[in-house]
């Protein structure tokens, strides 16, 4: 029985994944339904209970596939993709954060008529930057209706840039768009999470000089765009790109650190101040479903981590990657950050127990530093195969990089999180904290240009399939699991 979890989680997920690959459609969930209730009345029978495998098999297989194929069926409905090509007048609601770059404003805006005839869709609308729209308004678009275009990264690797939109619901984007608001938005909960959202954002934006502010920002919601893209790539050479997005290895940092500082309080409390405050850092982070996602991967990590319940944790793991592919199937083959935040969890779940045994051989009189380096250097391993798949960079000098640079993280966003926070009321109470974090983000700059400017330190990996990164993942998976079956009972 307590491999079933699992069983549930990997037949739900190969549904999903063979719908959307090889086109089955109801008719194979069809049959494995007939093949789950077959199985079943054998097991009536006969009582054997490996039989009880194969019905879960079948059964959550078989969600899986109705899971897809409805969200295909959905896909199939949308009517924007008629217009590809149209220059068109599109009404319909701002539905996620706008987001304000250099030059460009991008809305995600849902549908509700093109040229006054009903329409369904989400579009990605690129306007002027200086454009005023919140979440939530209803808005007048006039444009021309394009297709997402696949393009070719620095590394001469093919990112599919459809597909990636395709995850959160849009199917064509309208570039060079006019904008107008013909309806502010009524109160809303997520707006008001995005208004203070932005309020904090500006507080650190007069608290610290650049880039150290967009590189702040970034740290603490997520927000790569203000960060100079020389320094991007340094964050990228170095492999500490990670600490700039708002992951679930990110928020589980800031939990650790105040685990330590709780050191001598029971467990119990310390996991409830540690949740408390990251709940708090995904709700500034506007509470999105990427956010909330990283939440819920911290909340398994910590549960593995600090209650030594990894056994636990990876069944946690494994229904909330069940849960979450169901919401979102699409996200299981083609989000980057859905695919990479599930494997960082894996590797940090059932890897970091195995390389902190052998850390301390290296490290004996530095605990923290230990520990830190253990979750790295797992995490690491795990997500390699993936990274060199998206990105194509492989650093030889990640793992020193982040032992120099994590270890501060913890105060970096807690002060960071403390002068925001004092900065909207009056930038005189978030200065002292403003000036200490500013110290140590200076301190991972330099990290992280030192080190991307080391002759060789990086090399770049041609671009492979789909099918190799799986074929890697095998006994890479199968290694990880051999360790922590030494280390807990599945």
């Amino acid at each position: 029985m307590k491999y079933f979890v699992y069983v549930f989680a990997a037949s739900v997920c190969a549904g999903i994944a063979l719908t959307f690959v090889l086109g089955v459609g109801l008719w194979v969930a069809t049959g494995l339904l007939a093949a789950a209730l077959l199985l079943f009345g054998v097991y009536v029978h006969t009582k054997k209970i490996f039989l009880l495998a194969f019905v879960l098999v079948c059964a959550a297989g078989a969600l899986g596939t109705v899971r897809a194929d409805l969200f295909l069926a959905t896909q199939a409905k949308e009517t924007l993709a008629l217009y590809v090509g149209q220059r068109v007048q599109l009404v319909g609601s701002v539905v996620a954060d706008p987001d304000r770059r250099d030059k460009t404003l991008r809305l995600m805006v849902s549908a509700d008529a093109v040229d006054a005839a009903p329409a369904r869709g989400v579009a990605l609308v690129l306007a002027d930057r200086d454009t005023k729209v919140a979440y939530g308004d209803t808005v007048r678009v006039e444009a021309k209706v394009e297709v997402p275009e696949p393009f070719v990264t620095d590394t001469g690797h093919l990112f599919d840039y459809p597909s990636y939109l395709a995850t959160q619901g849009v199917s064509v984007q309208l570039p060079y768009a006019a904008v107008e608001v013909v309806r502010p938005a009524g109160w809303s909960l997520q707006g008001t999470l995005f208004l203070l959202k932005h309020m904090f954002e500006h507080s650190l934006w007069r608290l610290l000089p650049e880039p150290e502010g967009s590189l702040m920002a970034g740290i603490l919601l997520g927000e790569k765009h203000g960060i100079p893209k020389a320094l991007t790539d340094a964050f990228i050479a170095s492999g500490l790109i990670h600490i700039v997005v708002l992951s679930g290895y990110n928020i589980a940092i800031v939990a650790e650190g105040v685990f330590r500082m709780l050191a001598l309080l029971p467990r119990r409390v310390q996991f409830v101040v540690g949740g408390v405050l990251m709940l708090f850092f995904a709700l500034m982070a506007g509470a999105g479903s990427a956010t909330l996602r990283a939440l819920l991967m911290a909340f398994i990590a910590l549960l593995a981590r600090y209650y030594n319940r990894s056994a636990l944790a990876l069944r946690a793991l494994m229904v909330a990657l069940a849960a979450l592919a169901l919401w979102s199937p699409y996200a299981l083959l083609h989000d980057p950050s859905f695919i990479l935040s599930v494997l960082a969890t894996f590797g940090l779940v059932t890897l970091s127990p195995w390389v902190e045994r052998w850390l301390p051989l290296f490290l004996p009189k530095l605990p923290s530093v230990r520990s830190i380096a253990a979750s790295t250097i797992a995490v690491q391993i795990f997500l390699l195969p993936a990274l060199l798949y998206f990105s194509g960079v492989l650093s030889f000098l990640s793992v020193p990089a982040n032992v120099l640079v994590l270890p501060f993280m913890p105060a970096v966003m807690l002060l960071g999180f403390v002068a925001g926070l004092l900065g909207v009321l009056s930038p005189v109470l978030g200065f002292v904290p403003a000036l200490l974090a500013e110290a140590l983000l200076k301190w991972t700059v330099f990290v992280a240009t030192a080190v991307a400017a080391v002759p060789l330190g990086t090399m770049i990996v041609p671009e492979f399939s789909a099918l190799v990164l799986c074929g890697a993942y095998v006994p890479l998976a199968w290694f990880a699991v051999r360790q922590y079956q030494k280390t807990a009972s599945l």
